[in-house]
C-alpha cells in the first residue's frame, strides 16, 4: 500500500510541476512582449496597454511552445503603420502565431501578414502559403515574385497541388539564367484563361524558355537574381518636370493594395514607387531594401518631392517599407489597409519608424 501511495504522490508532484512548467512558459512570451511595447516610443501607453490586454485575450488558452512575442509585436506595428483595424491585426496575429506553431517558417509566417490584412486566411493557409514561400527563397527565386505568385494563388483560390507544382517548375527555372517575371506571367495568364492542367502550362513554360534560350538553360547558376528589375539604371538620370511628376503620383491615389503587385491595377508599397519612377523614366530596383542603396542620402529636414523614404515597420531596425514624399509634410504610399494613400509624415508614429531618405530623381530649371 505504501508503494502504491509513493507512485500516487510522484504521479501527483509530477503532473504538478508540469502545469507549473507550462503555466510559467504560457506567461514568459506575454512578459517579451510587453518589454518590447515599453520600448517603443511611437506608441501611446494606452496603445501599450491594449495591445497587451488584447493579444493576452486573443491568446489564452492556446497551446503555443515558442516565444511568439517578436512575431506579435512585428506584426501589430505593421498594421499599425498601415492603419489597420486593431481588432483585424489582432486576429492576423493570432492566426499568424498558430501557424508558426503547427510548424510553418516564422520569417515567412511574418511576411504573410501583410498578405492577411488585406484579403482572408486562416492559420491552415498561412502556414501553406509560408512553406511554399520557404521553398522559394531557399531556391532562390527574387522575394517580388514569389509574393506575387502566392497572392495571385490566394486571390484565385488555388488547390494546394496547383501551387506546388508551379512552385516546382519556379524552382527549376530559377536554376538558370531565365527571367523569371516573364516565366511567372506566362504561367499566371495561362492558368487564369484555364489553357490547360496546371502541369500542362508549367511543362509548356519550361519548354519556351528553353527554346528562347537554349544555351542559357544549359548554363547553371547559384544565385537567381533577374537583372532588369533588381540592377539600377545605367541610363542618365532624366530630368523631369516637376508638376507634371507631382501629378504622375497622385495620379495612383487609391490604387488597391495587392500583396506582390506592381501595376496600377494594384500595388504593394515597393510595387508603387518601382512603378511610378519606371513610368518617368527612372528604372530602380523592386524591393525597398535595393531602392535604398540608389541615389544619394537627404536629411529628413531637406526632402523634396519625389525623395524615396524608407521605414521600419516591424520595429527590428532593418528596411520594410518604402513611400514618396508629396511634399508640405505628407508622405504618399501604398498600405494594406487603404491602397495607394496619403498621410501626414510629422505623425508621431511614422516618424518613430523612419530610417531614411534617398533622392533619385532630379528636375529641370524651374
Amino acid at each position: 500500500m505504501k508503494r502504491y501511495e509513493a507512485i500516487l504522490i510522484i504521479v501527483f508532484l509530477t503532473a504538478f510541476a508540469l502545469a507549473n512548467s507550462s503555466t510559467a512558459w504560457a506567461g514568459e512570451p506575454l512578459k517579451n512582449f510587453a518589454l518590447l511595447l515599453k520600448k517603443d516610443k511611437g506608441l501611446t501607453d494606452a496603445e501599450k496597454k491594449g495591445w497587451q490586454r488584447m493579444i493576452e485575450e486573443k491568446l489564452q488558452g492556446k497551446k503555443i511552445s515558442f516565444d511568439y512575442s517578436h512575431l506579435v509585436y512585428s506584426i501589430l506595428s505593421r498594421a499599425k503603420f498601415d492603419e489597420v483595424d486593431i481588432k483585424r491585426s489582432v486576429q492576423v496575429a493570432r492566426d499568424c502565431t498558430l501557424a508558426v506553431e503547427s510548424g510553418a517558417p516564422q520569417d515567412e509566417v511574418e511576411e504573410l501578414a501583410m498578405l492577411a490584412f488585406a484579403t482572408d486566411i486562416n492559420p491552415d493557409e498561412i502556414a501553406r502559403f509560408a512553406i511554399a514561400s520557404h521553398r522559394c527563397n531557399m531556391g532562390n527565386v527574387p522575394v517580388h515574385i514569389t509574393h506575387e505568385l502566392i497572392g495571385h494563388a490566394r486571390v484565385m483560390n488555388w488547390p494546394a497541388a496547383t501551387l506546388d507544382t508551379v512552385i516546382g517548375g519556379l524552382l527549376e527555372a530559377a536554376r538558370h539564367p531565365v527571367d523569371l517575371e516573364k516565366f511567372v506571367l506566362f504561367i499566371l495568364i495561362s492558368l487564369d484563361q484555364k489553357l490547360g492542367t496546371a502541369e500542362k502550362i508549367v511543362q509548356e513554360a519550361i519548354l519556351d524558355a528553353k527554346m528562347r534560350e537554349p544555351a542559357q538553360w544549359k548554363e547553371q547558376r547559384s544565385i537567381t537574381s533577374p537583372a532588369s528589375p533588381e540592377g539600377a539604371s545605367k541610363t542618365p538620370p532624366v530630368a523631369l518636370d516637376y508638376d507634371k511628376f507631382k501629378e504622375s503620383v497622385e495620379s495612383f491615389l487609391g490604387t488597391p493594395y495587392v500583396w506582390g503587385g506592381a501595376t496600377r491595377a494594384g500595388s504593394d508599397c515597393s510595387g508603387f514607387t518601382s512603378l511610378v519612377m519606371r513610368e518617368n523614366g527612372y528604372n530602380i530596383p523592386r524591393t525597398s531594401q535595393e531602392q535604398a542603396k540608389q541615389g544619394t542620402s537627404v536629411s529628413k529636414e531637406n526632402l523634396q518631392l519625389g525623395d524615396l523614404l524608407f521605414f521600419d515597420t516591424k520595429g527590428g531596425g532593418s528596411i520594410t517599407h518604402v513611400g514618396f514624399y508629396l511634399g508640405g509634410n505628407l508622405l504618399v504610399h501604398a498600405a494594406s489597409s487603404k491602397g495607394v494613400t496619403i498621410i501626414l509624415f510629422s505623425d508621431k508614429y511614422f516618424l518613430s519608424r523612419f530610417l531614411s531618405a534617398r533622392r533619385v530623381i532630379k528636375y529641370r530649371d524651374r
